[in-house]
């Protein structure tokens, strides 16, 4: 039976590169879904694999040269394999994404206005006076002052944080059921990306729609998120709640990022800041096994040689690990708490 919430279901990804260094793996066998209004955070650290995903949903990852197998069923349909023609006529229009530089996203050679009518020619059947009205009123619906000036102006006439709201507005503009969010606050300041968040948190609520959000900020998870799968080197290798995940951090490497967190009594106390030892692998050189072991303090020797399988240690809450396989392993895991 057909679950009528599921709006996106991908089933072990794959995307693969052939370089003159090897094959590189950048998304391994990644499976996960996202539900009709449901905000997904892809956490980990840059080279992970989370733009990659991004990418291989939207059907911007040319094959060949990459390889790109396993399924992505978006509706009901089946993106993988789909061609150029039909990928358009889903990607923005059904499918929208919002980039993580804004300052580069805009041609500097035209207006706003000129920017946001090209999407409306190719994806709504609007006249122009209709189209420039939606535009002026999706510009105002981001808070951007004075909508009607700002049509006409140039995007090096706007500061970053003007210019990521737009890049929202964009696209929202042809009403996408899903948003996929690239670290979209990743190039402002911090007040500017609190005002972005508490903007993209309000359009959600009343929007309605589903949002898959990408970023390296576990900040940023608590306040945007429902559900936040952490990715590391082409796996993801956690998947929960955002209350369990912050609660009861089950991965030794999710916990070593919440550790990470910078946090006030450490700079008061003089304390060195926590940090995960060792470097993450390259692409081309992931091991049989899991791919954290080198900087893994519980890492046994079957870890080296072994993937894990992604268990389910209580509903909603799965992890790929070994640990919890053993139960002295996990006693010992549970105390060390972030």
């Amino acid at each position: 039976m057909t679950d009528t919430r599921r709006i996106l279901t991908v089933e072990n990804l794959k995307t693969y590169f052939k370089t003159p260094n090897g094959i590189v793996k950048a998304v391994d066998g990644i499976s996960f879904h996202l539900d009709k209004g449901e905000t997904l955070a892809l956490v980990g650290e840059s080279g992970c694999g989370k733009s990659v995903t991004a990418q291989s949903i939207l059907g911007l990852i040319k094959v060949p040269p990459a390889k790109l197998t396993g399924s992505v069923v978006f509706k009901g349909q089946e993106l993988v394999g789909l061609s150029d023609d039909k990928y358009r006529d889903i990607r923005g229009m059904q499918i929208s994404m919002i980039f993580q530089e804004p300052m580069s996203a805009f041609d500097p050679l035209y207006t706003i206005g000129q920017q946001l009518m090209e999407i409306a020619k190719v994806h709504m059947p609007w006249s122009y006076q209709e189209a420039k009205q939606r535009i002026i009123d999706s510009l105002r619906l981001v808070h951007i002052p004075e909508p009607e000036k700002r049509y006409s102006e140039y995007p090096h006439e706007m500061s970053g944080g003007m210019l990521q709201r737009i890049m929202i507005a964009m696209a929202l503009l042809p009403s996408p059921e899903l948003i996929i969010a690239d670290e979209p606050t990743t190039a402002l300041d911090v007040t500017i990306q609190a005002q972005v968040l508490n903007l993209m948190q309000e359009l959600q609520d009343s929007y309605n729609g589903s949002m898959i959000f990408i970023t390296h900020d576990l900040g940023i998870v608590a306040e945007i998120a429902d559900r936040v799968h952490v990715m590391y080197a082409g796996k993801i290798v956690e998947k929960a709640s955002v209350i369990d995940l912050f609660e009861n951090p089950l991965h030794p490497y999710t916990k070593g990022l919440l550790t990470s967190r910078v946090k006030r009594e450490y700079k008061k106390e003089g304390k060195d800041l926590p940090y995960i030892k060792g470097h993450v692998p390259k692409a081309s050189e992931f091991s049989t096994g899991c791919r954290f072991h080198s900087r893994c303090t519980y890492a046994t020797e079957t870890c080296k040689t072994t993937m894990p399988p992604e268990i389910e240690t209580e509903k909603g809450h799965r992890v790929a690990c070994f640990l919890f396989e053993r139960d002295d392993l996990v006693e010992n895991f549970a105390n060390a708490k972030p």
